[in-house]
């Protein structure tokens, strides 16, 4: 499965995280240019600001609304603010891990003590959504303040439900843009589109990762 995808910014390059390996990938994905552009290999060994807080696996990877290079890494109960910088080093941006209640009273009030997926809130640059386990929740990063949820995903991502998933394990960006989103679920993903209004829609049926990503093929 995919633990957390993250495009970065600028590039047609996704980083995939599974287990404790991650890769860098060239952004074809089942194109005859896919290919790995690092990887796979340790998280810790890749990752300085992981190694150092501990973090052998991740549980989500997002970009923090606003910051083109800084990201969130959340894993278990803690999370990280990082920056990766056009080397595609990792440096602490707060120094070192922090409890989600600590940081996120929002995702406190929500009831998620973990974060399976988070992705921006399309048209906005201050505003996450949150998935953990069934539900997901609308925040917003600049004041910490539920925008609206905890609610189901079955009844707000009709393209999720369309797809045959009722949770989500990651969800990336497509790098060339079109409001088109991946979402991973166990060995399957699919191909949504959500617009500024929010609106989302199914754009292509339900795969296996290992036939539409040939990249993660025997380690993912």
């Amino acid at each position: 499965m995919v633990d957390a995808a993250y495009p970065l910014p600028g590039t047609s390059q996704v980083y995939i995280w599974s287990g404790r390996q991650y890769a860098r990938i060239e952004f074809t994905p089942g194109g005859s240019e896919e290919r790995l552009k690092a990887g796979p290999k340790s998280i810790r060994t890749g990752w300085k600001t992981f190694d150092e807080s501990d973090f052998g696996r991740v549980d989500t990877v997002v970009s923090v609304p606003g910051s083109q290079d800084q990201v969130y890494v959340f894993f278990g109960g803690r999370y990280l603010k990082i920056k990766i910088d056009s080397y595609f080093n990792d440096t602490f941006v707060n120094n070192g891990p922090r409890t989600i209640p600590a940081g996120w009273k929002s995702l406190e009030r929500a009831g998620f003590d973990t974060v399976d997926a988070a992705v921006v809130v399309p048209g906005t640059n201050n505003q996450l959504y949150f998935f953990r386990g069934l539900n997901y929740v609308r925040v917003d990063n600049s004041t910490d303040e539920i925008i609206n949820g905890p609610s189901p995903i079955s009844q707000g991502w009709p393209s999720i439900t369309q797809a045959g998933f009722d949770a989500v394990d990651a969800i990336l960006p497509s790098p060339t843009g079109g409001d088109v989103y991946y979402v991973f679920r166990g060995d399957k993903y699919a191909k949504i589109k959500v617009d500024n209004s929010r609106n989302d829609t199914l754009f292509s049926a339900t795969r296996l990762i290992s036939s539409g990503w040939t990249t993660l093929d025997g380690w993912v």
